[in-house]
């Protein structure tokens, strides 16, 4: 099996890119992943977020009585749309979140896979979905990843551990002090909506950032990259609610471990494996005792590079 570093696309990103000054808030510490200051600058795509396709895109249950780990997604914007992994969806018969990145061509329908975040309703509240201001927490995003792997491999497709979800989710709203009629993420998010956003205004994008490495009480927790500056702005804030949200009732730590360039440097090592990608562009999954993730290329093109600390996979 190959490693990351002889898959051409993610080798040449994670050479290219430069390691900034730490920033931190809280507990929490983001290290900026910038673009090489010699050379081109990366060339933006045309691409869409969900929130800017409004309403030319859609995502409903799959049909009338609706599947928890499947919604159907129609594009009739004239661009691709990006929703990137753990991205929240509201709305419809309960709340949920992307189980990997996807690319969505223009006027194309897919079935997305996805986890359902909202244990406590199975009814419609609308017949559509429309994206929060939140991604699924980070420390959950690793076990999520690393148990979408392990389903590609059993041939069971992009699924998640729903009932090591559900788990999850309810002791975070239980060592928040945060209840919810229906067990919904989103209503744990939003009451603390404004810790939240402080910590959005404190760790945002600078100029040229295409990526965050992130440190959560001084020990590695997660890496996220995108294809150019300008499309990382348009989604770090929901990124970086995800990562905030692990950083809530926890106390500083002086030092990150390991460093910087010692966790790109473990990414390059990792075997990876290629699958077919759920809409655009092919899939290279990472595993490893010491990191989990996934990156998705699309003519030779990393659209999104995630990565997280194994021991918080498990």
């Amino acid at each position: 099996m190959p490693i990351v570093d002889e898959m051409t696309a993610v080798q040449e990103l994670l050479e290219a890119i430069r390691i900034g000054e730490p920033v931190s808030h809280g507990a929490l510490t983001v290290v900026p992943l910038l673009e090489p200051l010699l050379g081109p600058g990366s060339a933006e795509p045309d691409w869409l977020t969900l929130n800017e396709a409004g309403d030319k895109v859609t995502i409903e249950e799959i049909d009338e009585g609706g599947s928890v780990p499947t919604l159907r997604l129609h594009n009739g914007a004239e661009w691709p749309v990006l929703l990137l992994d753990g991205e929240e969806l509201v709305g419809a018969k309960q709340n949920r979140v992307l189980n990997t990145t996807v690319l969505v061509a223009a006027q194309v329908t897919v079935t997305i896979p996805v986890s359902c975040v909202e244990h406590g309703r199975w009814s419609y509240r609308s017949r559509g979905f429309v994206a929060s201001e939140h991604s699924l927490y980070a420390s959950l995003r690793a076990k999520k990843v690393a148990r979408v792997s392990e389903s590609i491999r059993r041939g069971a497709g992009h699924a998640g551990d729903q009932a090591e979800i559900w788990e999850d989710l309810a002791t975070k709203a239980t060592f928040l002090h945060a209840s919810s009629a229906t067990d919904a993420m989103n209503d744990v998010f939003m009451r603390y909506r404004g810790a939240l956003r402080q910590a959005r205004e404190s760790l945002a994008a600078q100029p040229g950032q295409v990526g965050a490495l992130v440190y959560l009480c001084g020990r590695w927790l997660g890496l996220d990259a995108l294809a150019a500056p300008g499309l990382f702005a348009r989604v770090w804030p929901r990124l970086c609610s995800g990562y905030a949200a692990d950083a809530l009732g926890r106390e500083p730590t002086v030092g990150l471990r390991p460093k910087p360039s010692s966790v790109l440097a473990l990414l390059k090592s990792v075997t990876a494996a290629s699958v077919p990608a759920v809409g655009l562009g092919a899939e290279h999954r990472f595993e490893s005792k010491a990191v989990h993730g996934a990156a998705l290329v699309v003519e030779g093109r990393v659209v999104h590079a995630m990565a997280f600390n194994g021991d918080t996979a498990r």
